[in-house]
């Protein structure tokens, strides 16, 4: 009898599932060919549902581009055609009516102005391709302007163009910062003319800072605790609020491509190296695909960093914020593009690639049964069982 309660104190100890540890998993959940390059990703919530959409830019090789919206299960919400490929898009509502709306650019020099539905409502010819969009409220009216960036700076106002502005080279970047501390957003670009441009809200030109090198990208970020840009070239350098350059570190190759987290700055060249930095660019540490990184994105987990990115060396790629792998995927083309973005519990992950197709992966941090603790009490129990003995 004794040793029939002894066994049914060991099996439940070993059943008792005082403690969780948790399991990590990334699954994929559905692809979707495009027919042409996908060239942006992005995600909002265009139905109102409180879950993101996925929102994607694609096309290629002067047949028809699309931007495509996606929900989470893969089914087609809107697809909204245009001439040619689509190589950039942006999301906003640019309207006033508390819904999202989409503005494109394709390769004819046209931007098209997207409802919420996928309808084209406006169109507006531009003199070169436009290669960036973004939308965001610069004067902080609580109205969204558009700008975009081809040889031409253009902020819109009411899908109407309220200022211009010639760079004479192609925009390679586009981003707001309040860099004098007006409580209004300045414009900061850079181009491929070796420029990086400060205007203010009405396109107004504050500064410009010319490199003998080609600008690739530039970052606003608090240096040494000053609102600066971090500008990429070959190598890097840091301007001031006012356009002058008060750091530098030059190299034999370019940093093309860069995001901020908000804990560091991570910087990736044309060899596959991913640099990352703290906030008064002291190296932290490096990762190496193979080939060069395309685009970078980030999010936390709890107080933990992760990152994703695709590269040219047709791996997507996911690590943590100490630089530790998580994993990768292949794809059939490089990967051009990365997003992700939360619902409830888990994580949906995105990439687009050259291969024409975006792909979704779920990932959740879940609670799963760890009998540690039932062992060692079971053990416990045996060892007392026995001392009695």
């Amino acid at each position: 009898m004794k040793k029939i309660l002894l066994a049914m104190f060991i099996i439940s100890g070993l059943m008792l599932q005082g403690v969780y540890a948790e399991e990590e998993y990334i699954e994929k959940i559905w692809a979707h060919n495009l027919g042409g390059n996908v060239w942006d990703v992005l995600h909002g919530d265009f139905t109102g549902d409180g879950v993101p959409e996925i929102v994607v830019a694609s096309g290629c090789c002067g047949n028809p581009g699309y931007v495509t919206v996606f929900d989470t299960k893969g089914e087609i919400v809107w697809q909204a055609k245009m001439p040619y490929e689509v190589r950039a898009v942006d999301i906003g509502d640019i309207d006033g009516d508390g819904t999202l709306e989409a503005v494109a650019s394709a390769t004819n020099s046209k931007i098209y102005f997207i409802s919420n539905k996928g309808e084209i409502v406006k169109i507006i010819s531009d003199t070169s391709d436009v290669s960036r969009i973004k939308i965001g409220d610069l004067d902080g009216d609580g109205k969204n302007e558009v700008i975009t960036g081809s040889n031409y700076i253009r902020v819109f106002r009411n899908m109407e163009e309220d200022a211009n502005y010639s760079t004479a080279n192609r925009i390679s970047d586009i981003d707001f910062y309040d860099i004098n501390g007006d409580k209004k957003l300045e414009i900061i670009t850079a181009g491929l003319g070796n420029y990086v441009y400060a205007f203010d809200s009405d396109l107004n030109l504050l500064w410009r800072s010319y490199s003998n090198q080609v600008v690739w990208g530039a970052i606003p970020f608090t240096y040494q605790g000053n609102p600066s840009i971090l500008v990429l070239a070959r190598g890097y350098f840091v301007l001031d609020k006012d356009g002058n350059t008060i750091s530098k570190k030059d190299m034999e190759d370019y940093y093309i491509t860069g995001h901020d987290t908000g804990s560091m700055i991570l910087l990736a060249d044309g060899k596959g190296d991913l640099n990352s930095f703290d906030y008064s660019l002291n190296e932290l540490w490096s990762f190496q695909a193979e080939k060069e990184i395309k685009d970078i994105s980030s999010y936390k987990e709890g107080s933990e960093t992760i990152i994703l990115f695709g590269s040219m060396d047709e791996n997507f790629y996911m690590i943590k914020g100490d630089g530790k792998f998580i994993g990768s995927a292949k794809a059939d083309s490089y990967v051009s593009c990365v997003d992700s973005f939360n619902v409830k519990n888990g994580r949906y992950v995105v990439y687009g690639s050259f291969d024409d197709n975006i792909y979704t992966y779920y990932r959740e941090t879940k609670n799963v049964p760890f009998y540690g603790f039932g062992t060692v009490l079971a053990a416990l129990m045996y060892f007392l069982y026995r001392r009695r003995q």
